[in-house]
């Protein structure tokens, strides 16, 4: 591997070289490929909270503008549903649906739904 006078053959350097710039492209695409996860992971954690804060909402949506806010903890984070205006007339409920999950990430959508039938009139991001 070395001469006499010690200097390394270029050949040699070069392979090495080579090997540790593979090696380290590697490791770079290794650590894309998990923050993609991580963010994918948390998407579908934060979509599994708002679909338990509209599903907690229906359950006692008679009741949603007698309470100030409620807030559920799962596994996944926590849902907090805060009730922004009752219109009885038109027979419509709207909420402030707030999730974050554990790794810290948050969001929060109005929700308006009817009154008698539970269903989702509107479902919009508050941003």
């Amino acid at each position: 591997m070395k001469r006499e006078e010690g200097f390394i053959y270029p050949h040699v350097l070069a392979a090495i070289l080579l090997f540790l710039f593979i090696l380290g492209s590697m490791t770079t695409g290794f650590q894309k490929e998990l923050k993609s996860a991580e963010l994918t992971i948390s998407f579908y954690q934060k979509q599994q909270l708002f679909r338990m804060g509209v599903s907690e909402a229906a359950s006692k949506l008679n009741r949603r503008c007698d309470q100030q806010m409620s807030r559920v903890d799962t596994e996944e984070g926590h849902v907090t549903l805060k009730p922004t205006g009752c219109d009885k007339k038109k027979q419509l409920v709207r909420l402030l649906v707030s999730v974050k999950t554990k790794d810290g990430l948050s969001d929060e959508r109005e929700l308006e739904m009817d009154w008698k039938t539970g269903e989702i009139n509107k479902w919009a991001t508050s941003h």
